[in-house]
């Protein structure tokens, strides 16, 4: 940037850069220039680096980078991408019109959490932006708000539930109270940390009460928040306060800058300029299963460990949704199962039904194929962002409400949906014809040159279009009254943008042209003139083009706001076609896989026969080996594998041989029930859950000094605080990140822990140890993974069945891998050491050493003889010169040994 003094040799246009740079200075400038946006400077620098476009100069010593206007968008999400935020600085002036320097301004300011346009946005992810301020150590209030749709909710919680309900939300930009010496709070950054967002500081004034009251107020024009469910002395209305204000400041009005803050606007301007945000409903942890961030990952329910991408994650696999708001709804019941035996079973009398009528599903589906992302279209009309294609779409889906509404008709199943969209039915109608009835049906994706409205629609639009259309045949008719009065056969009347209308003569007739003509242009073979008649029809054309788009312009903006007074029945609207959208996904699902409705039950049980994993059902099919589970309950139908009432099963076996699976199958069908769908089964019986807890896999956090034991550790201590007889927990090899003895301690310790609180548990070990617990514990249950043992190999069966196995069969794993034979013979050789070792140690014999003479790893666990003879002498009778002749004895026994 220049200083001082430089600043006084800037050009009128740098001049306004530099100021709005100043107001912005966290952000990347995007300034228009004509065609462009221009960034210079250190965002001229940036640019080019992040966006990979040519860095050249204004002036000696300003460089300079630039974007097409046309394709913004695209340049936009790349940065945001990158991490950076953008203020777009529009040209709010007509320059045709300006008197010097053409007028701009900041219209929006782009931040990974207030994204509201089409390609910036994942169709199928929410993007949240969130809001925290703590209270003490153990409570703070949160605030989140989704601006592409108009979603808004608050919660006040404790510390670790905080951290829980993050993860679920996965905002994309967290705000928070900045402080004075401008660094993050330890505890705020690790919340960003744990949920990987951008990060914004906000003025500690926004999230006063008082603020916050006269702010919520004035945004959703009320005169008190009572009606909202929220007193005067609740604590979250501060973060949701400043969401609100954050949101007011980087959705600017066209010509009006955030810097305004909104102060000099009118309550009803401020309202409009986000109309689409809803009030804030409040967050009830209560009703629904909580899985944490931790479990999400490890049971990949979103995206995968390995690739981080919705394919190949339970997400991916289960979605088939018709709608984007289904998409991002079926998202929503994965994070947010619900843990109340009648909503989860009104949800699946509603898939039931559509699973019993093959006919009624695809009537259903193809009803759903017309309807756009209403929700998101609203969104981007209340922001000023909307599109022509936007406003279209917005019509035809609301022509759908009619189609819908007649499909689940006389149909108890879906008789509250069906009431949902009757009660919208009506309203929605009347504005999808008042939008047909408007517009074309293919309309262009801009107004630039317009092309929305029909004909017909609007007579002044009309009568600037007749002189539009009929300039072809008047200059037609025009150059042949020139031609019959000048004599000059190849008169040509024509016109292009930069020059307008023109009369061409050859270069050969250019002197016969009549004195009244004025010459406009020379060419190489040609000389162009005007006339006054020209000129004048002229300027009545190129009025009439510039005042069509103008008129279609404000046309489309009326439509606009008049969307806007439908905004409550469309967001009705999107939430019913959401909701039946996700349950006819799971009823096709059914049918197509043969999933079944599992039967919700109050006890703590877990009866599962022939399982499937979701995901792995699908890519093997039928080379998928189901498995039966039996966990809690009693005699019967509810005993355990082994006949017996297990609260725990220990799960032994080789790696790779499918124990893993198996215990995260068990946790996504218990899942999956939860959300009312039907789960990969031939039977099941799910009893219902607060929590699910998983504790798989290992991971380093290096940046916060962590190593994969002591997360291990950490995650496991979360378990053990707060499971209880309801939960369900799912750990794999527990203690390996320590050594042996340590972990095995620790792995039996939790294990009796967890068998004490009689949490339904899934323990897969190595610890071959841990299977003496079912001798000791009548709810603890073995069970093992089958293999067969051939020719020196080893395959897996991948069945579950009662029993303990005392091998894990790593080597012939490792081989599998493709380790080097050498490798594989040594670690043999080396396993029957340690055997033969172990075996001396507890007094039984065991083979020579090696021929070859190598000395073994492991001979120090071979008790020597001498050790023997130590532990027999009793030392209270033994004299001083009987200790020298028994020390005298050991010490020869020892240099003969060693001989």
């Amino acid at each position: 940037m220049p200083g001082k003094k430089g600043g006084k040799d800037l050009t009128p246009a740098m001049r306004q850069f530099v100021r709005f740079k100043k107001q912005y200075p966290n952000c990347v400038l995007f300034f228009r220039m004509g065609d462009f946006y221009e960034m210079f400077y250190d965002d001229a620098k940036l640019a080019h680096k992040v966006l990979g476009i040519t860095l050249t100069q204004r002036t000696e010593g300003v460089p300079m980078a630039g974007v097409p206007y046309h394709a913004v968008e695209n340049y936009l999400r790349r940065m945001i991408l990158a991490g950076y935020r953008v203020a777009v600085c529009d040209q709010v002036e007509d320059p045709k019109q300006a008197k010097g320097v053409v007028d701009r301004d900041v219209t929006r300011v782009v931040t990974p959490g207030t994204l509201t346009d089409e390609v910036l946005l994942e169709e199928a992810s929410e993007n949240p932006l969130a809001a925290v301020m703590f209270h003490d150590d153990s409570s703070a209030s949160l605030a989140w708000a989704e601006l592409s749709t108009g979603a808004f909710a608050v919660a006040t919680l404790g510390g670790q539930e905080l951290s829980d309900e993050l993860g679920r939300i996965a905002p994309r930009e967290l705000l928070y109270v900045e402080t004075a010496n401008g660094e993050t709070p330890r505890r705020v950054q690790r919340l960003i940390d744990a949920v990987r967002c951008a990060s914004t500081p906000r003025p500690a004034w926004q999230f006063r009460q008082g603020e916050a009251i006269e702010t919520l107020q004035r945004q959703f024009q009320v005169k008190t928040l009572e009606g909202f469910g929220f007193g005067n002395d609740d604590a979250s209305l501060g973060p949701a306060s400043a969401v609100v204000h954050y949101l007011l400041e980087t959705q600017c009005s066209q010509g009006r800058g955030p810097r305004a803050e909104g102060r000099d606007m009118g309550d009803d301007a401020l309202a409009r300029r986000i109309a689409h945000l809803r009030p804030p409903r409040r967050f009830d942890r209560r009703n629904y299963l909580i899985i944490d961030q931790v479990s999400l990952h490890s049971l990949e329910v979103e995206r995968t460990i390995r690739t981080g991408e919705t394919r190949g994650s339970v997400l991916g696999v289960l979605s088939d949704c018709r709608t984007a708001m289904g998409k991002r709804m079926l998202r929503h019941w994965l994070c947010y199962p619900l843990c109340h035996r009648e909503p989860i079973e009104r949800r699946q009398r509603v898939v039931a039904a559509l699973v019993e009528d093959a006919t009624f599903l695809d009537a259903l589906r193809g009803a759903l194929d017309d309807v756009q992302d209403v929700a998101r279209i609203i969104a981007r009309i209340g922001v000023g962002r909307a599109t022509p294609r936007d406003l279209v779409a917005l019509g035809t889906s609301a022509m759908q409400v009619g189609v819908l509404t007649q499909l689940l008709a006389d149909r108890p199943s879906v008789q509250s949906h069906h009431e949902q969209l009757d009660r919208v039915a009506a309203p929605l109608t009347e504005l999808a014809e008042a939008i047909a009835a408007a517009c074309v049906e293919a309309p262009p994706g801009h107004l630039r040159d317009g092309g929305l409205i029909r004909d017909g629609y609007d007579t002044p639009l009309d009568e600037c279009r007749a002189l539009q259309r009929d300039s072809n045949a008047w200059l037609a008719g025009y150059q042949k009254q020139l031609i019959e009065q000048t004599g000059i056969a190849n008169v040509k009347v024509g016109y292009n943008k930069v020059f307008g209308f023109y009369i061409e003569l050859t270069a050969a007739n250019r002197d016969r042209a009549p004195a009244q003509w004025t010459r406009k242009q020379t060419l190489k073979n040609a000389e162009r003139f005007i006339t006054p008649q020209l000129k004048e029809y002229e300027g009545k054309v190129l009025s009439a083009d510039q005042r069509a788009v103008a008129r279609e312009q404000a046309l489309f903006a009326r439509l606009c706001d008049k969307a806007q007074d439908y905004l409550v029945h469309l967001h009705e609207f999107g939430e019913a076609v959401g909701e039946v959208d996700v349950l006819a996904c799971f009823a096709r699902r059914a049918v197509r896989h043969r999933y079944v409705r599992p039967r919700i039950v109050e006890q703590p049980v877990l009866n599962i026969r022939g399982g499937r994993h979701p995901v792995l059902d699908e890519l093997l099919a039928d080379r998928f080996v189901p498995n039966d589970m039996r966990l809690g309950g009693g005699e019967g139908d509810n005993a355990s594998l082994e006949g017996k009432a297990s609260s725990l099963a220990l799960i032994t076996g080789p790696n790779m041989a499918g124990k893993s699976t198996y215990i995260r199958q068990a946790a996504l069908i218990t899942l999956l029930a939860h959300t009312g769908g039907f789960v990969p089964a031939d039977e099941a019986t799910v009893g219902l859950c607060d929590r699910i807890f998983t504790r798989i896999g290992a991971s380093d956090e290096l940046h916060t000094g962590q190593s994969t034991f002591m997360i291990e550790m950490t995650e496991t201590a979360n378990i053990c605080h707060h499971a209880t007889p309801s939960s369900l927990i799912v750990l794999d090899e527990i203690g390996r990140g320590t050594s042996t003895l340590d972990g095995l301690s620790l792995a039996w310790a939790i294990a009796e822990h967890l068998v004490a609180q009689k949490c339904r548990t899934l323990f897969a070990t190595h610890y071959h140890e841990l299977t003496a617990l079912a001798q000791r514990y009548d709810n603890v249950t073995n069970l093992t993974v089958t293999v067969r043992e051939w020719q020196d190999q080893i395959v897996f069966i991948y069945r579950i069945v009662p029993g303990a196995t005392d091998r894990s069969y790593g080597i012939h794993v490792a081989k599998i891998a493709g380790l080097p034979a050498t490798v594989v013979d040594r670690a043999n050789e080396l396993l029957a050491q340690l055997e033969v070792s172990h075996n001396a140690a507890n007094g039984r014999p065991g083979p020579a050493s090696p021929a070859d003479g190598q000395l073994s790893l492991f001979t120090e666990y071979v008790e020597h003889p001498a050790i023997a003879e130590l532990r027999e002498l009793d030392l209270t009778s033994l004299t001083p010169l009987g200790a020298f002749d028994a020390l005298r004895r050991i010490r020869r026994s020892l240099d003969e040994s060693s001989d």
